[in-house]
């Protein structure tokens, strides 16, 4: 089913035809990634982040609120013929250059070297004018858009979706692979309505016909060779976990049980389903001169390289933690490194680094407030 934008009242028509073409492309990436894709329309230019709930496209809009403008980076007027090498429209054609690297986010370059938008976390701001082009150029510099985008991003994607390596790559792949198909497609008819002042001669017709259906044939033999390849990593996954597994439970994983029972805070340790399995002592939190019970949790450090933190008593809703939801943690700057140790087998320094995290909050950060949940007597 589309997704329906997050639209805000007012918006032009061409906008708004705009927004209608966006709609199928937005459900595809979030049927195939299991994560919201969306977009916002912004007002006046600036768009607060959405703090790692969806996967949100900001067009023509910068980090914040009214008012922020005047304390980040340098940002100028600009004008972008092009984005991502298709045209944009003439009097479409007004963007913002933003000065270098900055804390706004990470810089997205389309192959003119041209920074064309910001990636900050699970929010993407473009620099330019996406709403305003014809609806063609709309779904081609989307997705476009998108698939940059969740190319940066592809180490919280793996955090976010909890989806293997091999697995969320072979779904980037198939997107981007679509996108191109279209591209090309789109490129077919242009060419189609351009020869002879609008009417090619039947030769070419009948080639460029020819070929659009070779694009359709393609796309449905990828599709499924694709879905093919998909269904033969999955078997794999679980094959080589299973191994991994046998492996592990040799005396070097012993030697990490031994550590990890050793952790202060840690209840029971065991391996199962291709994962190591660690039962928390009940967390307990400090903040603000008060106490809060979170509960037991239980660690889920999979082979694969995927990570759970599930509580399993004290849950608030869908929140097991203040930056954990559905199982699913925000750990920051220490994604990258819990990820290493993950590959490295090291699970009990992992284990480790996660205790340490259960038991710490981010009021700037959180998903929702500590405060929620039940205060221990003093």
């Amino acid at each position: 089913m589309p997704i329906p934008p997050d639209v805000k009242s007012g918006i032009s028509r061409p906008a708004a035809e705009s927004l209608e073409t966006l709609s199928p492309i937005l459900a595809e990436y979030t049927e195939a990634l299991g994560l919201p894709v969306r977009l916002e329309v912004p007002h006046r230019r600036v768009s607060r982040p959405r703090a790692r709930r969806a996967w949100t496209l900001h067009p023509f809009a910068l980090p914040g609120r009214a008012g922020w403008l005047g304390v980040g980076p340098e940002v100028r007027p600009a004008t972008f013929m092009t984005v991502c090498g298709y045209s944009l429209s003439p009097g479409r054609r007004s963007a913002w250059a933003v000065a270098g690297r900055n804390q706004w986010g990470r810089p997205l370059q389309d192959g003119e070297g041209q920074t064309v938008g910001l990636l900050l976390g699970t929010d993407v701001y473009l620099l330019f004018d996406l709403l305003g082009q014809e609806p063609t150029i709309t779904r081609l510099v989307g997705r476009a858009m998108l698939d940059m985008s969740l190319e940066a991003g592809y180490s919280l994607l793996l955090v976010l979706t909890g989806l293997g390596p091999a697995t969320l790559e072979v779904r980037l792949r198939r997107l981007r692979q679509a996108t191109e198909v279209e591209g090309l497609g789109a490129s077919a008819l242009w060419r189609s309505r351009s020869a002879a002042g609008g009417e090619a001669p039947g030769a070419e017709t009948e080639a460029l016909a020819e070929e659009l259906r070779e694009l359709e044939v393609h796309v449905r033999t990828s599709g499924r060779q694709m879905r093919d390849l998909e269904r033969r990593l999955l078997q794999a996954q679980c094959r080589l976990a299973k191994l991994e597994q046998h492996q592990a439970s040799s005396d070097t994983l012993g030697r990490e049980f031994d550590r990890i029972a050793s952790l202060p805070g840690v209840a029971e340790a065991w391996v199962r389903e291709g994962a190591v399995h660690v039962l928390t002592e009940p967390i307990v939190i400090e903040y603000g001169f008060r106490r809060y019970r979170l509960g037991r949790f239980r660690i889920e450090l999979h082979f694969d390289g995927r990570l759970f933190l599930r509580n399993l008593t004290d849950r608030y809703e869908t929140y097991d933690h203040p930056h954990i939801e559905n199982g699913r943690p925000c750990l920051g700057n220490i994604q990258e490194w819990v990820q290493r140790l993950l590959a490295q087998r090291e699970f009990a320094a992992a284990t480790e680094i996660l205790l340490q995290y259960l038991r710490t909050v981010n009021p700037a950060d959180w998903r929702k407030a500590v405060t929620f949940w039940t205060e221990e007597p003093q």
